[in-house]
């Protein structure tokens, strides 16, 4: 059986990077494969798919927020600060 985590290096993935899935329904998994070569693969179970989908998808709200306040604050003279 697998362990809950197991590592044994980090990856990086920009938006360059390729992604695509290979579903495993008898598993009810999937593998991300990330890169043209298969140079990193997560298999993730149903319900750890659906958690990372999740928490993706709250920290892309993040950043998205962070870069509007961003972009606002420095795009509109004068407003939003102290003078």
């Amino acid at each position: 059986m697998f362990e809950q985590l197991k590592v044994g290096s980090w990856a990086c993935a920009d938006d360059r990077c390729p992604i695509r899935t290979v579903v495993h329904a008898e598993d009810q998994a999937v593998t991300l494969v990330f890169g043209e070569h298969g140079d990193f693969e997560l298999f993730v179970s149903a319900t750890a798919l659906q958690t990372l989908l999740q928490v993706g998808g709250q920290a892309l709200e993040e950043l998205n927020t962070r870069a509007v306040r961003s972009f606002s604050g420095t795009n509109h003279e004068g407003e939003g600060h102290d003078q």
